[in-house]
């Protein structure tokens, strides 16, 4: 188990970046097609494998008292995210592995690919029904919120192996 928990953050980075580029090969409204095809069913398993693995991701980040790190702000602690702002603003990064602002922004991350995965599930466990299309709709968009939260998160993990390397 301590592999897996160790193999998380790669495997899900593979998987979602894997979803989003066979996503427009993905044609499902409010229920499975009778003509889905493999871009669909692929979608489906691995999006529900994804979903599962972002909850043993989070448990994995919040255990033994970590989610202090992550979701310090929710019990007050707002002290290390304005320190950092600050630290950005004299244009010196933010410390990684710190509570602060990287954390801060890791927790939201966190949180996200939680949602994308239970919206998903939500809309399979639904077909047909009255709140697939509402459930779809919500996938889509915080699939779009995900994507664009990769992003920063990939130029934050790069421009610090950038610093690492001065």
């Amino acid at each position: 188990m301590s592999q897996l928990f160790e193999r998380l953050h790669v495997m899900l980075a593979l998987l979602a970046i894997w979803l989003f580029i066979t996503a427009d090969q993905v044609h499902l409204a409010n229920r499975i097609h009778v003509n889905a095809g493999f871009w669909d069913y692929n979608h489906i398993v691995l999006g529900s494998i994804t979903a599962l693995l972002s909850l043993c991701f989070l448990y994995k980040c919040c255990r033994l008292g970590q989610w202090r790190l992550y979701f310090g702000w929710c019990i007050g602690q707002i002290s290390p995210i304005v320190n950092d702002l600050r630290q950005l603003k004299n244009k010196q990064l933010p410390a990684a592995g710190a509570p602060g602002l990287l954390t801060f922004i890791e927790g939201f991350g966190l949180i996200l690919m939680v949602l994308v995965g239970l919206s998903g599930c939500g809309w399979l466990m639904s077909q047909g029904g009255s709140m697939a299309m509402t459930l779809r709709d919500c996938h889509i968009d915080l699939a779009g919120a995900l994507f664009w939260y990769l992003i920063v998160h990939a130029i934050a993990s790069f421009s610090h192996f950038l610093e690492m390397l001065r």
